[in-house]
């Protein structure tokens, strides 16, 4: 299932944060600096939800609700997502059914989209829906409608983009099926290629000067795989391992790792990344098992991050992720495997408030040393003008006694 919704790509939330203050030994005094910005602006927030059948639905804030899923020319036939496998130069026909669950007619535009791996959820995604398609995306032609953009600067992608595929009006309760063709190139690269075939509504709205268009996308996977050599891979880059301590100086604090995974094969791969987090000598701090990565496909790159609590400051935190690969969905599910990758990282695990308690008393005791000494430096001074007084007042009382003989 496609069951991954892509955040606004035009719609910029903005913040005020207040300086916190920051006071002094001889000066107790607090400032705040705010700014005020007056935006107005058109924004454009494209928002895509890609879920395969039984049940792929759409509904937006208007309760415009469609659906999309694979079907044949007499209405939908089960299938979960499109999957095909096929030789260089091979052309297949389909169809994708979309239904207007809506009270009224509604107008949506179907067309093909390339796949991609979505860096921060390591989610199925598409391409954005102002980009052209270079892969399966353009080589799928919804209902003889346009499937790619022209090579050229003449026109702009987004114009071209807005233009693909075929706008289809569809009756309240009603379904149209509607029929596709892929046209694999002579010197397609072996191995999966993946898209969606997308049913998109747009609307607009706006009010008190600003507009926003937005456009919601729905639809169904496909999985191509071309023949050829297979050479599954996928890489372990950029571990990072980072230890936030609690204020209570023997908490235990937050152990953190973060790492990438890339697929560096011709074929989709998914992985089930473990971190084993430890301190000197070995001692195990905790074991953080993560979420498979699914559907990694040839070229995506995800971000993969987890944070453990409750470790305790062991002046070291030793991270080691291991990345074993699992069975991707469909007709990858029975390709080879690659072995497993495993990465290591260190970082300091010190409990710093512990620290700065240790730096306090430490210079406590210090101040108090010097002033001791201070003092004691200070008598020794007085105790020499005392005696070199009662010495000078002596000499006169012996010379004033001279006189006097």
């Amino acid at each position: 299932m496609i069951d991954h919704r892509l955040s606004p790509s035009a719609a910029a939330p903005s913040s005020d944060r207040g300086a916190p203050p920051h006071p002094s030994a001889r000066r107790r005094a607090s400032a705040r600096s705010r700014g005020a910005c007056l935006l107005t602006a058109t924004l454009i927030v494209l928002c895509s939800a890609l879920v395969a059948p039984p049940a792929a639905h759409a509904a937006d804030d208007d309760a415009v609700t469609w659906g999309v899923t694979p079907s044949g020319s007499a209405g939908p036939d089960g299938r979960l997502a499109f999957e095909y496998q096929v030789a260089p130069g091979s052309v297949v026909t389909d169809w994708v059914a979309v239904t207007n669950e809506s009270a009224s007619a509604q107008s949506f535009r179907v067309y093909a989209a390339d796949a991609k791996t979505d860096y921060d959820t390591a989610a199925f995604t598409l391409i954005g829906a102002e980009q052209a398609s270079t892969d399966l995306g353009a080589w799928t032609s919804v209902d003889e409608g346009q499937a790619s953009c022209p090579d050229t600067d003449d026109e702009p992608e987004a114009a071209c983009v807005a233009e693909l595929g075929v706008t289809v009006t569809v009756e309240p309760g009603s379904r149209v099926d509607i029929p596709f063709t892929i046209t694999v190139p002579h010197d397609a690269r072996p191995g999966d290629h993946s898209a969606g075939i997308v049913a998109s509504y747009a609307s607009t709205t706006g009010g008190e000067g600003t507009t926003v268009q937005r456009e919601n996308r729905v639809g169904a996977r496909i999985y191509l795989r071309v023949d050829g050599a297979l050479s599954p891979g996928f890489g372990v880059n950029g571990l990072v391992t980072a230890y936030d301590g609690a204020l209570a100086p023997f908490t235990g604090g937050i152990g953190r790792v973060g790492f990438e995974v890339s697929n560096l094969g011709n074929t989709r791969v998914s992985a089930r990344p473990v971190a084993t987090l430890t301190g000197p000598f070995g001692v195990a701090l905790g074991t953080i098992e993560l979420e498979p990565v699914r559907n990694l496909v040839p070229g995506g790159v995800a971000h993969v991050s987890a944070e453990l609590p409750g470790v305790p400051p062991a002046l070291l935190l030793f991270a080691e992720v291991t990345v074993t690969p699992v069975p991707a969905d469909g007709a990858a599910a029975g390709d080879p495997l690659p072995a497993a990758l495993i990465s290591s990282a260190v970082t300091w695990a010190v409990p710093w408030s512990l620290v700065g308690v240790i730096a306090l008393l430490a210079a406590a005791i210090g101040v108090t040393v010097w002033r001791r000494r201070r003092s004691r430096a200070l008598l020794a001074e007085e105790l020499v003008d005392y005696a070199d007084r009662i010495r000078a007042e002596h000499d006169d009382a012996n010379a004033r006694e001279k006189e006097l003989l």
